[in-house]
């Protein structure tokens, strides 16, 4: 039973982003429709309603075909257009973004909804057209075709509404806010999740644990938590993972650890319940989003399209974020129906986090002034907020790497001033026992002191 579950669990995720999803169900209810159409075409009742209403209904069969016949030639067009501007979009994102931000682009549902009416319309115009005989002038579909047409006035309306979400769509502004509103809404729901626990367990000593290693290799993304805290429940078993989601996992290596002994069987239908697959989603975790996000930046800062802007807004948005992360623990669990969690898993750990989002646009932007002001206006108003100790210790080591960077790669003094104040500030707001040090300013008296001690001269920060 629960490889069953396992293996519904899984194809209802490739269902779920396939891009013929939506187009599929509408597809399947116009057809649906038009045999619930055609069933009361010719009813007594109906038929002497027709008999009453004479406004838009059409009574010559041959009429009727010519006007189905051309919606479906209208619409087809419609729909191949559609679907090229589609293609056009996913090709455009994948050359000046990421391609890590084209599977949420295909799972979009509004495109999806619009394609599947086309499809919908050109399915219950044809199957109408099969129903006219023309040397019947009796039997004519007048309530389909009507039907038909109204549909293909929609189609038209959604034609207008398409191109217009399309060309917002293949804006780098409009991607980076549905990243970034997709992974506050993951976030926040994690710290609704972690609030309903009244006492959140820490992490267990599990080094006596018995250990379980991966059967299969891949880029761990999705957990089928239902099945696995059944099963645990079942046997009265806690269960640590041992890898992030989005990490690579090899065959043989360590996967998870049970708190006691327990056989193969139970073990394979735990493992059964890990989903490897390449694809990165946003809505599916807060660190894909972040980490397109960072890609989206890294892309802006290439010489081939050089648009510090959009690495700038990304840093921003990014710094909202972690500031949300900040109020999370490491620890992360998933709620059992009875007792206490029983699944534990650790999430990266926000010096991880930090390397693996903005250490990549510090290394591409090393010689981008504005790109490490924009960074280190990012730590600063991080550390404003309520820190740990080790949380604070973790901002302070990434503003000394943005430090050096700055230090090994910008040349020009007033650039290497504009760095400095940023330091002073941060130095005033941390308070570290251990300030950061400030460049040194080339051909200024002194330089090499205050490479060493920050200046005590400093303006506040707004």
């Amino acid at each position: 039973m629960p490889r069953l579950l396992n293996f519904a669990f899984r194809l209802y995720q490739r269902i779920l982003h396939s891009l013929a999803l939506y187009p599929t169900l509408i597809a399947l209810g116009f057809f649906v429709l038009c045999l619930l159409s055609m069933s009361i075409e010719y009813q007594p009742w109906m038929m002497s309603l027709k008999g009453e209403i004479d406004v838009g209904l059409v009574r010559n069969a041959e009429n009727a075909r010519l006007i189905l016949g051309t919606l479906v030639g209208g619409i087809l067009s419609l729909m191949v257009f559609s679907f090229s501007m589609v293609m056009v979009v996913l090709n455009n994102a994948a050359a000046a973004l990421s391609p890590r931000v084209v599977p949420g682009l295909i799972s979009d549902k509004s495109h999806q909804k619009t394609l599947g009416f086309y499809l919908g319309t050109i399915l219950f115009s044809l199957l109408l057209i099969t129903t006219i005989e023309l040397d019947n002038s009796t039997q004519v579909p007048s309530l389909g075709v009507l039907m038909a047409l109204a549909m293909g006035i929609a189609c038209l309306g959604l034609f207008v509404h398409f191109i217009h979400s399309i060309s917002r769509s293949i804006q780098v502004e409009y991607i980076l806010n549905n990243l970034y509103h997709t992974t506050l809404a993951k976030l926040a729901a994690r710290e609704a999740k972690l609030a309903a626990i009244d006492n959140l367990p820490s992490w267990p000593k599990d080094q006596n644990w018995q250990e379980v290693c991966a059967q299969r290799s891949g880029y761990f993304k999705e957990l089928n938590v239902n099945t696995i805290n059944t099963i645990l429940c079942e046997h009265d078993l806690r269960m640590t993972v041992m890898i992030h989601r989005g990490f690579f996992v090899m065959s043989g290596r360590p996967l998870f650890k049970l708190d006691r002994q327990v056989d193969s069987a139970i073990t394979d239908a735990l493992l059964d319940c890990f989903d490897f697959f390449l694809e990165e989603y946003a809505h599916s975790h807060y660190l894909f989003g972040c980490t397109q996000m960072s890609e989206i930046a890294v892309k802006a800062l290439s010489p081939g399209i050089n648009d510090p802007g959009t690495a700038i807004t990304a840093i921003d948005l990014l710094s909202v974020l972690f500031s949300k992360r900040l109020a999370l623990p490491d620890l992360d669990v998933t709620l059992a129906d009875d007792g206490p969690p029983r699944l534990l898993h650790y999430e990266l750990s926000l010096d991880e986090l930090l390397q693996r989002v903005f250490g990549p646009i510090r290394h591409y932007g090393c010689a981008d002034v504005s790109v490490l002001i924009g960074l280190l206006q990012a730590f600063k108003n991080l550390l404003y907020q309520p820190l740990r100790a080790t949380q604070k210790t973790d901002l302070l080591r990434h503003v000394r790497s943005v430090q050096e960077t700055a230090d090994q790669h910008l040349c020009n003094s007033r650039d290497r001033q504009a760095i400095n104040q940023l330091l002073e500030r941060i130095n005033q707001t941390s308070s570290a026992l251990e300030p950061i040090a400030l460049l040194g300013i080339p051909g200024s008296k002194g330089a090499e002191d205050n490479t060493q001690q920050p200046s005590t001269s400093s303006r506040e920060a707004l």
